[in-house]
């Protein structure tokens, strides 16, 4: 996982492959940040193709600095 603060925009909606870029994560690790309630898709769902909020991702980011 990246050191730096996430750049995305907080109002912008990312793709696995864009979300997995701003965190520095493989999509595997996504999934299980999914699945342990890390971060929440906007279409939970659509399991085949999540898209992410930019609040979500810098939420996600904040909470896995603190473990």
């Amino acid at each position: 996982m990246r050191e730096m603060k996430p750049t995305c925009d907080p109002n912008g909606v990312y793709s696995v492959k864009r979300v997995c870029a701003e965190l520095g994560i493989s999509y595997k690790t996504l999934r299980k940040y999914r699945e342990s309630g890390y971060i929440k898709p906007l279409n939970p769902g659509n399991v085949y193709r999540p898209k992410y909020s930019g609040q979500s991702i810098i939420d996600c980011w904040h909470i896995l600095c603190t473990l």
